[in-house]
């Protein structure tokens, strides 16, 4: 897939229940992925024939727990290695590296013996040295927060059992939100080119956690006892030897939440006495390990490498099935699939199997070292280690630079509906030894699928792994190193990051952030005025109504926030007019009215499509549905429809949408109602079908087409019939979809009469409208632009609140937020409150049109127009190039806890009014919304303001008024994308 991106069109000339679409991305017309063929092989080599659970069994039961330095995990790089070369690998071979001591736990028990008698379950850490046979001592919270806090106990820990955590609640467990990795707020952006790097997330929890081993040791401390922090008497594990797998200094264990819970309870009242035993040995000298190593060589440039990896070593408490037989298990398969396809790729695949990684990343720290002189060669890294859920999307480190590679990467693997590509960071894979010199190291970011459970603990056995998701995770591992491999160049590379000494980094550090600063205070301000916007929105949807493109009420709004902007004493505030061919005013009620005649009666709701033509009193005539794919299959009706009733497209059921971030990147994203059965690409050809169906029906000269809203609950739809404002060319009404299902379920059973009534008038000359404009003018750059916008008309079932009415006032109060905090930006904040987008954005068309010699100096756009709902993100029209700098833009809005964005989105959506813009080539974005209910209020005679959520719409606004100072006071203009061809109307 190329970065031109196809997409399904969500406007309001879609016809009713025929144009549920959300945006979908799919390859641009008479494009196929050049691995789409061989990645069909792949995922179905996969699901047929897997050996992926016969493997892990393998590992799990027969050879078992394998922790570094073990006979068991020596047996398993020997073992992994013959199934290697079965799969026909080459160059198959262990790599050894070395470790100081290997380890071999031993017993471990414990009891408090005062001031009652209660049996523990403990586990040493591993690398603990035992205690030389039974300790027994005070229990004693350490509860030192910063090394300043150490004094408190200076001479009061000699022979002591220590804790140091605070318990947190087991009961009642907190849900495991599988998509929690998905939805978290976006991480910190990285630091900017010659900006020196952001420390480790963990480099204060190690030094402190240095810092105290070395004083409990001073101190005389026994015995370290640590939380699991598991629930069901689960134990958790890790070491206490670093990464040089030294001999710990400490006897330290490991007790169950439930223990740990009453110690630390027992202790809030009084003293407690605790006996412990462990008993560990080491080897007297170091050990060598190995990394499992194998190849699928390249053909054309057999010297560049693309590797797959997952960690076969794991804890001692159980198996390791989880932790990480999976990912080895998937890599496994992935090999096998590989070497199974036809076609080789141009680069090498390799698969490695590091060991070590439980101690800190090792073993593939080990490799990165070993082979740092082969590094230049690698392409990039995809490693699988996060337990047995199916891969939801790759995380990317960081890596913006190949992002648009990966989406090609991913393309033809629209069956295993990933989630998008994220630049999230994870330091706690093998991928990041590869990161951390250079190379792109991706990781899997996968459902959590048990692992917080499993992992570390004895419950990490052959019996929690779930072999679909298992195979799945395969899947992406063989089709991503197969389509990375034979791309036409290796993925780039971002430049390592500045290292300044140290006094150039602290004095960087300090330096203030006024940009940071101001957007603290936008975001207050926004919120102060959440009262006036609660205001402005009332006035617009219950005192001027409904917005209908061309009507008084549409010329009111226009005029009354003209008003509104000039009251914050804003500049340039203006109308812009541009003009329709005709005005359409709706007949009374609803414009339509009807019912079933015959069988027997049966009332209708019915309202009149936009732009559609009276029936010019009641007709009746025969009901007839009409199904048609393409022109020719509208001939069996010709001569058949005259006076006749037509139904278009028997309903399917239809699905509610969902969070926008958990759908497949490549379906779309918008919130509503989707079909369960089309493909969203069909719905698409499907809208274009439609004009030459209703030009057919004029032809026939047919009494009335009836469409099926796609809502339910009496719920209709609205549209348009024709383009341009002009007449339709058959009269068209919407009817309840209740109604649809009830007509066809007649038809199937015979013949059926009904009589419908559509009244409606037209203007019969032009009328004009306008789009409303206002402006905070740039101190430095004046005639660059950021504009932040959302649509005033509305469809007029109902009052327009949530579509536009929340956009265009959260426009104006961004535009009085930042007006009242009088901000001077560098730039040109423009405000643009744009008409006639539900018939096609059409305003915003007219504006672009008539800003032609404007647009190159045009920074960016945002548009607000998905209803009421919280604003998750921003989509970014896969505009690559601007991903990296939106985020360091947006972050702001990530770190404040109450608005908490996530990272921004590539996806694309088109039928918003920021599409003109991104078509002309100026990067247009747009607000990726909670969906709220707007799959139900869009367009119906729901959209009233009693469905407006509040709070929601002030951070909508807070995030308006963030983007526009933001962009407006950003070193550059944003980067734009290359302008692509137009695409043709639907």
């Amino acid at each position: 897939m190329n970065s031109r991106r196809m997409l399904a069109v969500i406007s309001a000339l879609a016809l009713g229940a025929l144009i549920a679409w959300r945006a979908v991305s799919v390859l641009a017309a008479g494009d196929e992925s050049p691995f789409a063929a061989a990645d069909a092989q792949l995922l179905g080599e996969i699901s047929g024939r897997s050996e992926a659970m016969q493997n892990l069994e393998y590992l799990s039961d027969e050879i078992g727990p394998r922790l570094t330095g073990s006979p068991q995990l020596k047996r398993a790089n020997e073992w992994t290695a013959e199934v290697m070369r079965k799969y026909g690998l080459v160059n198959v071979h262990l790599e050894p590296w070395t470790i100081a001591h290997s380890w071999t736990r031993g017993t471990a028990t414990a009891r408090i013996v005062a001031p009652a008698v209660h049996s523990l379950t403990i586990a040493s850490a591993g690398w603990a040295p035992g205690t030389n046979g039974a300790v027994r001592g005070p229990v004693v919270y350490f509860d030192a927060k910063t090394k300043d806090d150490f004094a408190r106990f200076q001479g009061k820990l000699k022979g002591a059992i220590v804790i140091y955590q605070e318990p947190q609640p087991l009961s009642p467990p907190n849900p495991e939100n599988q998509d929690a990795a998905i939805l978290r707020p976006m991480q910190a952006p990285p630091p900017a080119k010659g900006q020196p790097p952001a420390p480790s997330p963990f480099a204060n929890v190690i030094a402190l956690g240095r810092a105290r081993n070395e004083f409990f040791k001073k101190e005389g401390v026994a015995v370290v006892l640590r939380d699991s922090d598991k629930p069901h008497a689960l134990l958790n594990m890790t070491g206490v030897g670093g990464e040089k797998f030294d001999e710990g200094e400490i006897p330290t264990a490991f007790i169950t939440g439930e223990g740990y819970r009453m110690l630390f309870r027992l202790l809030m009242h009084g003293p407690v006495e605790v006996e412990i035993q462990i008993a560990n040995t080491f080897s007297e000298k170091p050990i060598e390990v190995y990394n499992t190593v194998g190849e699928i060589r390249g053909t054309e440039k057999p010297d560049e490498v693309v590797i797959l990896g997952a960690h076969l070593d794991s804890w001692d408490l159980a198996t390791g099935s989880t932790d990480n037989g999976t990912g080895s298990a998937a890599v496994l398969e992935a090999a096998r699939a590989l070497s199974k396809l036809p076609t080789k790729s141009k680069r090498t695949i390799r698969f490695v199997l590091f060991t070590g990684e439980e101690e800190g990343l090792v073993g593939s720290k080990k490799y990165v070292e070993a082979h740092k002189d082969d590094l230049e060669k690698v392409s990039a890294v995809l490693v699988h280690d996060t337990g047995t859920g199916r891969v939801l999307t790759l995380g990317l480190h960081d890596n913006f630079q190949d992002r648009e590679l990966v989406d090609q990467v991913l393309a033809p693997l629209g069956a295993l509906e990933l989630r998008e590509p994220t630049m999230a960071r994870s330091f706690g894979t093998d991928h990041a030894s590869f990161d951390d010199v250079g190379v792109p190291g991706f990781f899997c970011i996968q459902e959590r699928a048990e692992y917080p459970q499993t992992h570390h603990s004895q419950s990490d056995t052959f019996d929690k792994v779930w072999k679909d998701d298992l195979n799945q995770g395969a899947q992406v591992l063989a089709a991503w190193a197969f389509n990375t491999a034979n791309l036409p160049e290796m993925m780039p590379r971002r430049p390592l990051p500045y290292q300044p000494a140290g006094e150039a980094a602290r004095a960087e550090a300090a330096k203030p952030h006024p940009v940071a600063e101001m957007d603290a205070k936008l975001i207050s301000q926004v919120k102060a005025g959440e009262s006036q916007l609660k205001s402005d929105l009332s006035y617009l949807a219950d005192r001027i109504g409904p917005r209908l493109t061309g009507t008084p009420q549409l010329d009111q709004a226009s005029h009354w926030t003209e008003s509104q902007f000039k009251s914050l004493g804003l500049a340039n505030v203006h109308l812009e007019p541009w003009t329709i061919a005709n005005g359409w005013t709706r007949g009374p009620g609803t414009g339509a009215n009807g019912r079933i005649l015959g069988p027997t009666p049966h009332e209708l709701t019915l309202a009149a499509a936009g732009w559609s033509p009276a029936t010019q009193g009641t007709v009746r005539g025969p009901v007839i549905s009409v199904v048609a794919k393409k022109e020719e299959d509208l001939q069996q009706f010709k001569g058949k429809l005259k006076g006749a009733i037509i139904v278009l497209d028997r309903p399917t059921e239809m699905l509610p949408p969902e969070d926008p971030r958990l759908t497949p990147f490549l379906e779309g994203s918008l919130p509503l109602d989707h079909p369960k059965v089309t493909p969203l690409n069909e719905f698409r050809g499907r809208f274009r079908f439609v004009q030459t169906e209703m030009k057919f029906f004029q032809q026939e000269q047919v009494a009335a087409v009836l469409l099926a809203s796609e809502k339910m609950y009496g719920l209709l739809n609205m549209g348009g019939t024709s383009r341009e404002y002009a007449q339709g060319p058959v009269p068209v009404a919407y009817m309840a979809r209740e109604n649809a299902t009830m007509i066809w379920r007649l038809l199937d059973a015979g013949p059926v009469q009904a009589e419908v009534n559509i009244s409606a008038s037209f203007s019969g000359k032009p009328v004009t409208v306008y789009n409303t404009v206002a402006e905070i003018p740039g101190t430095e750059k004046p005639d660059e632009i950021v504009i932040i916008g959302g649509h005033l008309d509305s469809w007029d079932l109902g009052t327009g609140a949530t579509d536009n009415g929340t956009g265009s006032m959260a426009v104006l109060a961004a535009a009085r937020a930042l007006q009242q905090l009088g901000v001077k930006p560098k730039r040109t904040i423009r405000f643009v409150l744009f008409t006639g987008e539900e018939q096609g954005l059409n305003g915003s068309r007219a504006y672009v049109k008539a800003h032609q010699d404007e647009l190159p100096k045009i920074s960016g756009v945002l548009v607000h127009d998905t209803g009421t709902g919280k604003v998750l993100t921003v989509g970014l029209m896969h505009n690559y190039g601007a991903l990296e700098t939106m985020e360091r833009i947006l972050y702001p809005l990530a770190r404040d806890r109450d608005i908490g964005l996530a990272e921004p989105s590539l996806r694309t959506e088109g039928g918003s009014d920021h599409v003109p813009f991104d078509q002309a080539g100026v990067p247009g974005f747009w607000c990726i919304q909670d969906p709220a209910d707007y799959n139900k209020t869009h367009h119906s005679q729901a959209d009233t303001l009693d469905r407006v959520r509040w709070d929601d719409l002030t951070e909508g606004a807070q995030v308006l008024a963030v983007f526009a100072y933001n962009v407006a006071e950003w070193p550059e203009m944003l980067p734009r994308k290359a302008v692509k061809p137009a695409q043709p109307e639907p």
